[in-house]
């Protein structure tokens, strides 16, 4: 049993290997054409170039790795079954839950193997990336904002934007964040339905030209009652010191994509936390808006309606408009406080969100690699007869319905729209659900269902014609 065990595993090795190189070079072709304006825009030295797209092929290997494990599957069990080698197993007593039981713990290895370097290896060289490429792009800020997501400008600073046309600079749906300090709970929110980005290379300045907007804001931190909002047509925000030669920082703070798992964790509790607090600030709102409401029916507020009548029914009406004024104004002082509480909330949610994607994503893509062999078995006997061809078509179309239901589950995941764990694990529940039956009925030695072929049919039936 060592000896054929040893035989699989060498066999599926070298379809590994190949197929890691290949995927690895085909994911890195997007990460040369994502970056190459850039460093031909910024004249940037080829030693720093290849330093980047060496810190790139990190986050490209968390990728590469499952889906070489298909294709070493899909290719090296399909030789062998194309060689007959695995009728021979099975005519010597082997079953194929037997003959693919080294496949599985291989891939058990590499799945551990992937989710410790998911924990300790890729978080540090994606925070060298990042650190890199903020580093590079300080000579050109406005080519580092990108649309639908959350970028920082500096540690007080944030930006969000849901449109953005890189040729001309303007931008749709604007959210910027303005801390007092790193860390603030309670940042000012400035809000804008477009704008435009201006970078000013003589003053060293970025230049954000909002219109069409509200700014809320807590003056006082200690006072969360004290709300300000102003509305404006035109606001310019000016950010200093956002270009400069090129020099390596010593940035600390780190992305969803920069965390390994016990900083994921206690970021998303942070989050959790941020939420508790506006939800506490909410109901300080309507606890007021109650209070002052209840003020103007209760005893002592009757007994004060009642003895402005003394004078006449003047002054009773100018204290009951001066009463119900005062209370709407608090009311809609309330409302447009509770808005700027609803911004911050879903704010902390996107980033709760995120960071939960991140956390389960970091042990979902590793067991895929135990799902592929699952599916890849079964696809390599039926498939045995059709070449090597078949096998890496077979494995692009699983990759492909896999990477839809990652990327398209971790955007729904981060607006709000689908559960974390639902988004990163849809994938494998469903690949799994689809793979048991087929290995199943491959165990048993029954044949895959067959594709209907209608041109089969059509020349089967023109022979039974000819023939009569």
């Amino acid at each position: 049993m060592r000896l054929i065990y040893r035989h699989l595993l060498t066999a599926t090795a070298g379809p590994f290997v190949f197929g890691w190189v290949v995927i690895t070079f085909l994911l890195m072709i997007d990460v040369l054409f994502r970056y190459v304006d850039l460093f031909v825009s910024k004249g940037v030295p080829f030693l720093l170039a290849t330093r980047v797209l060496g810190l790139s092929l990190g986050h490209t290997f968390a990728l590469s790795v499952p889906m070489a494990v298909l294709v070493g599957v899909l290719m090296g069990v399909g030789q062998l079954a194309a060689d007959h080698e695995i009728t021979a197993m099975r005519a010597s007593g082997l079953s194929l839950w037997a003959i693919a039981r080294p496949l599985f713990l291989a891939a058990a290895v590499i799945t551990a193997t992937q989710a410790a370097y998911n924990h300790y290896v890729y978080p540090h060289s994606n925070h060298l990336l990042v650190n890199l490429l903020q580093d590079i792009s300080r000579q050109k800020p406005m080519l580092e904002i990108r649309e639908n997501q959350f970028t920082d400008l500096n540690d007080k600073l944030t930006i969000f934007v849901r449109h953005k046309n890189d040729r001309t600079g303007e931008i749709g749906d604007v959210s910027i964040f303005e801390k007092a300090q790193p860390g603030d709970p309670s940042p000012r929110l400035t809000i804008a339905a477009h704008g435009r980005i201006v970078p000013d290379h003589e003053r060293d300045q970025l230049r954000i030209e909002l219109a069409d907007g509200e700014i809320h804001e807590i003056p006082d931190a200690k006072k969360p009652g004290t709300y300000q909002l102003t509305r404006f047509r035109q606001h310019n925000l000016v950010v200093d010191h956002m270009e400069q030669d090129f020099q390596e920082s010593e940035r600390t703070a780190r992305g969803d994509r920069e965390m390994d798992l016990t900083e994921l964790k206690a970021a998303m509790a942070q989050e959790l936390g941020h939420q508790d607090e506006v939800r506490d600030r909410v109901r300080e709102l309507a606890a007021g808006v109650v209070d002052e409401q209840w003020k103007a029916i209760d005893v002592a507020g009757r007994d004060q309606l009642a003895s402005a009548t003394d004078g006449g029914d003047r002054p009773r009406l100018q204290l009951l408009d001066n009463r119900f004024r005062l209370s709407r104004q608090k009311v809609e002082r309330a409302l447009e406080q509770d808005r700027y509480q609803v911004r911050l909330f879903e704010t902390y949610q996107m980033k709760a969100n995120k960071y939960d994607v991140e956390y389960h994503k970091k042990f979902a893509i590793p067991v895929a690699c135990v799902v592929f062999v699952l599916l890849g078995v079964p696809m390599a006997v039926a498939g045995s007869r059709s070449g090597k061809g078949i096998s890496v078509s077979l494995a692009l179309a699983v990759y492909l319905v896999y990477y839809a239901f990652l990327m398209g589950g971790e955007k729904l995941a981060d607006r709000g729209r689908l559960d974390p764990v639902v988004a990163m694990w849809s994938a494998n529940v469903v690949l799994t659900a689809v793979g048991i039956p087929l290995f199943a009925r491959t165990v048993r030695e029954g044949r895959l269902p067959d594709l209907p072929r209608p041109w089969r049919r059509g020349a089967a039936g023109r022979g039974a014609g000819g023939a009569a």
